[in-house]
C-alpha cells in the first residue's frame, strides 16, 4: 500500500502542496486529527491553501484527512476494497474495465459520500470516480502529465426506467411535455407518439408526414418540430389537437453531414442542429447550426464549431477518413437551468456537456446494457434528465430518467 500513499503525495504535489513537519500544524487540526485517527501512526502532514492534510496507513491501508486551520474536517479519503465500492459501481467496472488492475478509495466531504477508484493497464492510467447512488455523473480522469487530463463520467443508479411498446422500438428522439407525456419520434416514421410516462402507454399517434428518417424532435408551446436526417425541419403547429398544420423547411447542410440532434433554444429564439457526420469545409471540426424562429432561416455557418482535436476526444485510428468518428452526435438539448449544450454520442456510448463556444466541459460515459444506441435527450423543468435508446430486433425501446444531468 505505499504505492497508493506515494500516489496521493504526488496529487498533492501537483497541486501545489507544501510538505511540513507535524510540528507546523496547528494544535486545533493536531487535537482534531488525533480524536478522528487515534492508532494513526507514521503521519505525512501537507498544506495547501491554507489547510491541512495528513496521509497515513490504517492495517495496511491508505488514509487522508484534510482540516481547516480551526480543525474542522473537510475531506476524509479511505482506501476500501473493490467489494466495498456500490453495487452499481461494481457492475460498471466490470462492464467496462475488467481488465484493469483496480485500487479503491472512498470519500467523504461534508456528509456527501463519493468512491474513487484508480484503473491501472499496461502504461495506461485512469482514476474513475463514482458518485452517490441516484447521480449520474462520477468522473473518470484520464492523466496527462501529473494525472491532469480530460474528463469523463461513469452513470451510476437510474432514478426511473420504461420499456416502450412496440410500436417505439426505434425510437430516435424525445421531449417531455408538462403534462407527463413524452413525445417520441421513430426511424422511418413521420409521425410524433405521445407516450404516457405515469400510464405506461402510447396516448395518441399524430401524422404529419410521409415516412422518411427522422432523428430529432423540439416543442415550442403548442408547436411540434421535427428534423429529417437531411436537414429538413417540419413544423407542426398545433400537433396537440391530432391534426397539425405542417409546414417544411429546408435545409442547406452538405449532404454528408446527417442531422440527428434537434434542440429548442428559447432564450434566443432558435432551434439548434447537431450532425453526426461531416462537412470537409469545416476542417477538423463539427458544427451545430441555427434556425431562426423568427424568420424560419436556417444559417449557412454554424453557430458553435466543435473541434475534434479536444482531449476528450482521442482518436487511435491511424486512417484520415476516421477522424471525423470520434465525435457523431444522436441528440442535442440545451439545458433549462444552465443554458449548457449536452450533446449524446449512440456510436461512441458518450454524454457531453459543451459550452456556447464549443469546449466539453464534461463526458459521460454511457452503459451499453443499459442504452444500447441512446438517440434521445430530454429535460425536465426541474433539470431531471431522460435518456432513450433505441432496441435491439428482439428488445425493446428504452426511456432512463436521471435525477439530474451532469
Amino acid at each position: 500500500m505505499k504505492r497508493i500513499a506515494a500516489h496521493l503525495l504526488l496529487l498533492a504535489g501537483a497541486a501545489g502542496c507544501d510538505a511540513i513537519s507535524g510540528n507546523s500544524v496547528p494544535e486545533a487540526v493536531q487535537a482534531s486529527f488525533t480524536a478522528l485517527c487515534p492508532v494513526a501512526k507514521a503521519v505525512d502532514w501537507d498544506r495547501e491553501d491554507g489547510t491541512y492534510e495528513a496521509a497515513f496507513e490504517v492495517e495496511g491501508f491508505a488514509h487522508s484527512a484534510r482540516f481547516s486551520p480551526d480543525g474542522s474536517l473537510l475531506q476524509y479519503e479511505e482506501e476500501i476494497a473493490l467489494q466495498a465500492l456500490p453495487a452499481s459501481a461494481q457492475d460498471v467496472l466490470q462492464a467496462q474495465y475488467a481488465d484493469f488492475r483496480k485500487e479503491a478509495h472512498r470519500v467523504q466531504r461534508t456528509h456527501a459520500t463519493s468512491y474513487e477508484v484508480k484503473l491501472e493497464q499496461a502504461d495506461k492510467e485512469l482514476i474513475v470516480l463514482f458518485g452517490s447512488p441516484g447521480e449520474l455523473p462520477g468522473k473518470v480522469k484520464e492523466p496527462a502529465g501529473e494525472f491532469e487530463g480530460s474528463t469523463a463520467a461513469a452513470p451510476t443508479e437510474p432514478e426511473a426506467r420504461w420499456e416502450l411498446p412496440a410500436e417505439l422500438r426505434e425510437v430516435s428522439a424525445i421531449a417531455l411535455l408538462p403534462s407527463g407525456l413524452m413525445a417520441c419520434v421513430q426511424d422511418e416514421e413521420g409521425a410524433i407518439y405521445l407516450y404516457d410516462l405515469a400510464g405506461n402507454a402510447v396516448r395518441r399517434k399524430i401524422p404529419f408526414a410521409a415516412p422518411g428518417d427522422f432523428e430529432g424532435i423540439a416543442i415550442d408551446g403548442n408547436t411540434a418540430y421535427v428534423l429529417r436526417s437531411d436537414g429538413t425541419i417540419f413544423e407542426a403547429a398545433g400537433f396537440r389537437h391530432g391534426k397539425p398544420r405542417v409546414t417544411a423547411y429546408t435545409s442547406n447542410l452538405a449532404a454528408t453531414q446527417d442531422a440527428e440532434g434537434l434542440a429548442l433554444d428559447k432564450a434566443n429564439n432558435r432551434l439548434l442542429i447537431a450532425c453526426k457526420g461531416y462537412d470537409k469545409r469545416l476542417g477538423n471540426n463539427k458544427g451545430i447550426y441555427a434556425f431562426s424562429l423568427a424568420d424560419k432561416q436556417m444559417q449557412e455557418k454554424p453557430a458553435v464549431t466543435i473541434s475534434l482535436a479536444q482531449e476528450q476526444l482521442p482518436n487511435t485510428s491511424k486512417k484520415r477518413k476516421d477522424r471525423y468518428a470520434v465525435l457523431q452526435p444522436s441528440s442535442l438539448e440545451v439545458h433549462p437551468s444552465t443554458g449548457a449544450l449536452y450533446l449524446l454520442d449512440a456510436a461512441n456510448h458518450r454524454l457531453m456537456v459543451l459550452d456556447l463556444h464549443g469546449r466539453i466541459q464534461q463526458v459521460a460515459v454511457l452503459d451499453k446494457e443499459q442504452l444500447r444506441q441512446a438517440e434521445g435527450l430530454a429535460f425536465g423543468s426541474g433539470g431531471e434528465m431522460y435518456i432513450s435508446s433505441e432496441g435491439s430486433k428482439k428488445g425493446r425501446g428504452v426511456i432512463i430518467k436521471y435525477p439530474k444531468g451532469l
